[in-house]
C-alpha cells in the first residue's frame, strides 16, 4: 500500500506548492515533498495517522524529472500568461475624424478633377468640386451698374459745361480788362480836356479882373458910369466861379480815375458794374455750381463702385462656389456625382482627416478603473507593423464614441468602455492607417504616477 500512497493528488498538490513559491519569488531551491497524511478509515478509530514517507521504489530521478518538465511548462507558457495579466485592450481600431462638406449654394456639381473617386488623397485648400447657379439673382447687380453709367455719363456733361464756363470766364475777364483800361484812358482824356476848360476859366477870370481894376479906376475920374463899374464886377465874379467849378469837376474826374483804376466805376449811371464783369460773375456762380455737382457725382460714383464690387462678390459667391479640403486627407465618402443639382446646405462630401488619426479601444471595467489620462501605452497592429508608442487622451468610459468618427461605435462592441489614444507615428502614414486593428498594451507604471500626480 505504501507505493500506492504517493497518488496523483499528492503530486498535484506538490506541483502546485512548487509553482506558488516560484511565484512568490522564493529560493529556487527543491522543497523536500511532503505527503499529506491519509486518515485510517472509521472503522480503526484507535490506529493512530502516521506521516506519509515516499516509497522505496520511488526514486530521486523521477522527482527530477517532474520538476524539470514543470519548469520547462512554466518557461513556455509564462508569456501567454503575463499578457493575460497585463492591462491590455483585446480590441483596439485605428480611427480619425470624418469631416463633412457641404454646398454653400444651389446648383450643379461637377468635379474640379474627372479622377476624384473614394480614396483620393486631398491636401488643404485643394479644390475638390465646383457648385454653379447660372440663375443667381444679378438684378441689383444690373442696378448698379446702370447708375454706375448714368453718374458716368453725368460727370461727362458736367467737366464738357465746366470747360465751356472756364472758358466763358476768362473771355469775359479778358473783356472786363479791356473796358476797365479803356475807361482809364476815357477818364484821363477827359482830365486833360477838364485842364483845358480850367486854363480857358482863369484866362477869362484874368482879362475880367484886369478890366474890372480899369473901370474901378475910371470910375473914380467919372470917365465911366457906375452901371459899367457893375458890369466889369459881374463879369469878374462869374469867370471867378467859373475857374472854382473847373477845378472841383477836376477833382470829380480824379475820384472816379482812381476808382476805375482799382476795377469800380463810378458814374452819373445807376450801374457801377459794366455788363461783361457782371456777366463774369453770373458764369463764376454757375462755375461754382457745376464744381459742387461734379464733386458730389464723383463721390456717388465711387460709392456706387465700392458697391458694385461687393455685389459682384456676392454674386460671384452665389453663382459659383468651390469646394475645397480643409485638412490633408482623402476622400472617405462621395455623396453627389457630376451634374447632381444640390440645395444649399446638402452633404457632399466627407473627408477622413488623416492630421487627426488616433486609436479606439475598448476594454472592461477593471481594465478601465485602473487608466489615467497621459498614461503611456504600445500599440501593436495586427498585421505585423511597427509597434507604436504613445499616450491615454481621454477616457470616454460608456459614453459613445464620437459620432464624426470614421470608425462608429458599433464597431468597438466587445467590451463596454471605451478609451481613446493618440499614437505620433500614425500622423506619419498619408493613407491614416484608418481600420487597422491590433492590441494595446497600457502601462499601469505610468497609471500609478498620473495618480499620484493628480
Amino acid at each position: 500500500m505504501r507505493e500506492n500512497e504517493f497518488t496523483a493528488d499528492v503530486q498535484l498538490a506538490y506541483l502546485e506548492s512548487v509553482v506558488k513559491d516560484w511565484r512568490d519569488g522564493r529560493p529556487s531551491e527543491i522543497p523536500e515533498p511532503q505527503v499529506t497524511p491519509v486518515p485510517e478509515p472509521a472503522k480503526e478509530p484507535a490506529k493512530a495517522a502516521r506521516p506519509i514517507a515516499l516509497p522505496a521504489n520511488v526514486r530521486p530521478a523521477t522527482i527530477i524529472k517532474s520538476l524539470i518538465a514543470v519548469a520547462l511548462a512554466l518557461a513556455l507558457g509564462w508569456l501567454p500568461v503575463q499578457r493575460l495579466l497585463a492591462t491590455t485592450s483585446a480590441e483596439a481600431i485605428v480611427n480619425a475624424r470624418v469631416i463633412t462638406l457641404r454646398a454653400p449654394i444651389e446648383g450643379e456639381v461637377s468635379m474640379a478633377n474627372a479622377d476624384t473617386d473614394v480614396g483620393s488623397m486631398f491636401s488643404v485648400d485643394q479644390n475638390i468640386l465646383v457648385v454653379r447657379n447660372p440663375r443667381a439673382d444679378s438684378s441689383h447687380l444690373a442696378n448698379l451698374t446702370r447708375d454706375r453709367n448714368q453718374l458716368r455719363t453725368t460727370i461727362g456733361a458736367l467737366e464738357g459745361k465746366k470747360q465751356l464756363l472756364i472758358a466763358s470766364l476768362e473771355e469775359l475777364s479778358t473783356q472786363q480788362e479791356r473796358f476797365r483800361i479803356g475807361r482809364i484812358e476815357q477818364l484821363e482824356q477827359r482830365l486833360r480836356q477838364a485842364d483845358t476848360d480850367m486854363a480857358s476859366a482863369e484866362a477869362q477870370y484874368s482879362v475880367a479882373s484886369d478890366a474890372l481894376a480899369r473901370a474901378s479906376t475910371l470910375r473914380k475920374t467919372d470917365a465911366v458910369s457906375q452901371a459899367f463899374l457893375d458890369k466889369a464886377a459881374g463879369e469878374a465874379h462869374v469867370t471867378e466861379q467859373a475857374v472854382k467849378g473847373q477845378v472841383e469837376r477836376r477833382k470829380g474826374m480824379l475820384v472816379e480815375l482812381e476808382a476805375a483804376k482799382k476795377g469800380t466805376y463810378v458814374g452819373d449811371s445807376y450801374n457801377d458794374t459794366p455788363q461783361s464783369a457782371q456777366r463774369k460773375m453770373e458764369v463764376s456762380l454757375e462755375l461754382s455750381d457745376v464744381q459742387a455737382r461734379l464733386v458730389g457725382s464723383r463721390a456717388e460714383l465711387a460709392s456706387v463702385e465700392a458697391e458694385i464690387l461687393k455685389e459682384q462678390e456676392r454674386h460671384d459667391d452665389l453663382s459659383q462656389a468651390a469646394i475645397r479640403s480643409t485638412v490633408n486627407g482623402r476622400v472617405w465618402e462621395m455623396l453627389t456625382a457630376p451634374g447632381e443639382h444640390v440645395n444649399a446646405g446638402q452633404d457632399l462630401v466627407k473627408l477622413l482627416d488623416c492630421g487627426s488619426a488616433i486609436v479606439t479601444a475598448s476594454v472592461s471595467e477593471g481594465v478601465y478603473q485602473r487608466l489615467a489620462v497621459g498614461q503611456t501605452a504600445t500599440f501593436r497592429p495586427r498585421d505585423g507593423g511597427e509597434i507604436l508608442t504613445g499616450t491615454v487622451v481621454s477616457l470616454n468610459g460608456l459614453a459613445a464614441v464620437a459620432s464624426n468618427s470614421a470608425i462608429l461605435q458599433n464597431a468597438l462592441s466587445r467590451e463596454p468602455y471605451h478609451v481613446t489614444l493618440r499614437f505620433p507615428d500614425l500622423l506619419k502614414h498619408a493613407d491614416c492607417r484608418i481600420g487597422r486593428s491590433g492590441l494595446v498594451q497600457f502601462d499601469t507604471a505610468s497609471a500609478a504616477e498620473f495618480s499620484r500626480t493628480y
